[in-house]
């Protein structure tokens, strides 16, 4: 066969070095070449893959940073040739697998990781990887045993491709105004977001958040069996003070390693998953207890010289930037800025300048925020010209005591790589003092 691939990054990379070995004649195309890892350098340049000319493919398997409107895209597209994502490859080559996917617009990553870290506590042997980071790709299992369930982070990106992908548990977290950088329109945002129900069958479950409107609905749609998570749920895992599970009690929720009510509506979600699959309830709260919490979210980089550090870089739209800054208290100096991704962020900015000490604007869109800010007679922020200086302005905004917190709540691609990028930038601008 001939395969093409387009983009031979993370996910892409194990899917080529799993069809060379295969046999299989692949291609790539990349639009930024110069970029690639060493490894994927050293597959083209010892001609194990090739690079795309105008060849005729029989399979083309994409990464998720080409949306449909790109022009190779549009050219396939126009041959009639399908195109399908690397987890959907993966599936098909695992024949079936046990998977539990986690998509959504916030907490998908928080919520994978903490059912791998339940079922782990459990004993029971699993796979965590597709779209979270850090983490790997669905592709790299393709050269591993077998594993019990494989639990994955899942894109819109990623879903708007699949053909066959079948979840035996589909989590949905949440849908909120997120990628319309990529996709067309929040509907096709959403429907994407469906589509992990797609293939699932009446004996599959379908894991949703109660307390969003728009989630609870999808039950009437799906053909697998719904189970609910939140505040306000009757059935399913709720939470008020203790989890519960349909009438059954579980444990308190004090003392528990991650902040936020955004993270107890995680925990539940992870909860509903765990007794789906009946592991024990000792279990459960022993993989929530000892989850120690993901780079980038949250994550205390602890003090210096007085004042506490937070690196949630992962905060890449209004609505997760909103719930981040409410789960920590105290007086916070918040760094934030970025890439627009379709929602202009004004709900994040009342609640800064309600309760923030200050701001330190840093990014594309620092302008429009600052514009924002002076137009609601707010002055407590400065402008900062990259990290370094982000940093140094919010400790000249701060005293012993108080809180600098990296809260972006847009996405990083405008002076970084990636959220992981910025992250460090601001881990490493901390040891700095």
């Amino acid at each position: 066969m001939k395969i093409l691939l387009l983009g031979l990054g993370r996910a892409n990379l194990s899917v080529a070095e799993y069809l060379v070995k295969k046999g299989e004649e692949v291609f790539v195309y990349d639009e930024n070449v110069k970029s690639l890892s060493q490894e994927a350098l050293d597959m083209i340049n010892n001609h194990r893959v090739l690079m795309h000319g105008d060849d005729a493919y029989d399979m083309v398997i994409t990464s998720p940073g080409f949306p449909p409107d790109r022009p190779i895209c549009r050219a396939l597209a126009a041959k009639g040739v399908p195109v399908i994502d690397e987890i959907e490859f993966v599936f098909r080559q695992l024949n079936d697998p046990e998977i539990i996917a986690v998509t959504g617009t916030n907490g998908k990553s928080t919520t994978a990781a903490l059912i791998s870290n339940i079922l782990s506590k459990a004993g029971i042997d699993n796979f965590l990887g597709g779209n979270i980071a850090p983490g790997r790709p669905f592709s790299s299992s393709l050269f591993l045993d077998r594993f019990t369930y494989y639990v994955l982070e899942v894109s819109s990106f990623q879903l708007l491709r699949i053909e066959r992908f079948r979840p035996h548990i589909a989590v949905l977290t949440n849908i909120g105004i997120d990628h319309l950088n990529w996709h067309q329109d929040v509907n096709e945002y959403k429907r994407a977001k469906l589509r992990i129900f797609a293939n699932q069958k009446v004996d599959d479950f379908a894991v949703l958040n109660y307390d969003d409107v728009w989630v609870r609905g999808v039950a009437k749609s799906v053909r697998s069996q719904p189970v609910f998570f939140g505040f306000q749920a009757e059935k399913g895992v709720s939470i008020n003070g203790k989890f519960r599970y349909d009438d059954g009690e579980l444990f308190a929720t004090d003392g528990l390693p991650l902040a936020g009510k955004h993270n107890l509506m995680n925990m539940a979600a992870a909860i509903a998953v765990s007794r789906i699959i009946n592991v024990d309830n000792e279990d459960i709260e022993g993989g929530i207890r000892s989850f120690k919490g993901l780079p980038h979210r949250l994550e205390d980089l602890g003090e210096v010289n007085g004042i506490r550090y937070i690196n949630n870089s992962m905060c890449t739209n209004a609505a997760a930037a909103v719930a981040s800054f409410h789960a920590v208290g105290g007086p916070r100096i918040v760094i934030l800025g970025g890439k627009h991704k379709g929602d202009e962020g004004k709900d994040y900015f009342d609640a800064l300048i309600k309760d923030a000490k200050a701001c330190v604007l840093l990014g594309e869109n620092a302008g429009f925020i600052a514009d924002y800010f002076k137009k609601h007679d707010f002055e407590s922020y400065a402008i900062a010209t990259d990290m370094d200086d982000a940093v140094r302005k919010a400790r000249e905004l701060s005293v012993r005591g108080d809180l600098i917190m990296l809260n972006p709540g847009f996405a990083s691609f405008d002076l970084f790589g990636n959220f992981e990028q910025r992250g460090e930038a601001f881990r490493n601008a901390v040891q700095q003092d």
